[in-house]
Order: structure tokens, then sequence, then C-alpha cells
């Protein structure tokens, strides 16, 4: 079998990686650039218990501890950490919150912690597009324009 994706974002790229590894050939059709619209642009966060209580919240779950599988399967610096998370406001005079962080400017008011390393993680979302991509070993094929 021999599969087309259009697209080369992270989803089509993902698809491509995941399908290779079942053997199954992939080729993946952009018409511009692997990554160069929102999956090169996301802040990458990864989010474990951030939607606990929704019907998203087991893909939640599977998905960070997925991108923790991938980081080791997948060769290269794709920017995977994890990472504590806060949250608060800017632009308001100083007013530190409950969260006194030294290498935040005096403009930004930390008013919760969002996540520590269990729980929230980052990747770089276009070099994790790139590496899926790689990992998959696929054609790549870019429309004439």
């Amino acid at each position: 079998m021999h599969v087309l994706i259009c697209g080369g974002g992270v989803i089509g790229a993902s698809v491509a990686y995941f399908l290779t590894c079942r053997g199954v050939k992939a080729t993946v059709i952009e018409s511009t650039g692997l990554a160069c619209a929102a999956s090169g642009k996301s802040g990458g966060f990864l989010a474990r218990d951030w939607c606990d209580g929704s019907p998203l919240a087991p893909l939640a779950r599977r998905s960070f501890a997925l991108h923790a599988e991938l980081a080791e399967k997948i060769a290269g610096d794709w920017g995977y950490r994890r990472l504590d998370t806060y949250g608060g406001f800017a632009g308001v005079s100083r007013h530190r919150g409950t969260y006194a962080l030294s290498w935040l400017s005096d403009a930004v008011t930390v008013t919760q912690a969002l996540g520590s390393p269990k729980t929230t993680a980052q990747v770089h979302p276009g070099q994790f597009t790139t590496a899926c991509r790689r990992g998959a070993r696929c054609g790549i094929a870019a429309r004439p324009g």
C-alpha cells in the first residue's frame, strides 16, 4: 500500500511517521513548505491535565505520554523539554502575585502555577514536524508554482 498525504504540517508529518512505522509507504504533498503555517508557529505546549473533566482528557493524557516516548524514538533535537508553566498577565504596574519569578519583567504578574515538569512540556513545533517527516523517511513533493 502507498498512501498520499495532503499537507506537510504536524498532522501530515505525524501520519507519515506512524504509517511508515507500520510498514506503509507514504508520500507527503505540500504546496509551500514543511511546517510553514500554524505547525511551525504554534507554542508547542503539551499539557497532561489541562483538559481534565472534558471529553478530551484521555486524548490529552495519551498525547502527553506519546510525546515523551517520541523524544526517545525520533532522532534529533526538536526541542522537547519538560517545564514549569505559569499563568498571569502583563502590562500592569508591578505586582508579583503569588509567584515571584526573577527572570520576568516587572510588568508581568504571575497569578497561578499551571503545571510542573510532571504535567507540562514543550516542543519546537517546526523542528518536531521536520523530525516526524524525517523519521518517516517518506517522499515529499512540492506543488509546482
